[in-house]
């Protein structure tokens, strides 16, 4: 019964390291790595002035006007 409880401890001592050392440790060197974190500075009204997303109100209302044309 002693060994079981001695595997148990082992593999819990195993997984606590993997996720609170190993998985923090490998996203930390992966972003060194690349020398580029995140950026947080984003929102989505940066891709509305960019004109990459189009007002869906707006399109509306020129498919309208072209019909009554």
């Amino acid at each position: 019964m002693e060994i079981i409880n001695r595997i148990q401890e082992v593999l819990s001592l195993g997984l606590a390291f993997i996720v609170y050392l190993a998985i923090p440790a490998f996203i930390i060197i992966r972003a060194i790595r690349k020398k580029k974190l995140p950026n947080n500075h984003y929102t989505p009204l940066d891709d509305i002035l960019d004109g990459k997303v189009r007002d869906p109100e707006e399109e509306n209302e020129s498919v309208d006007s072209k019909r009554m044309d």
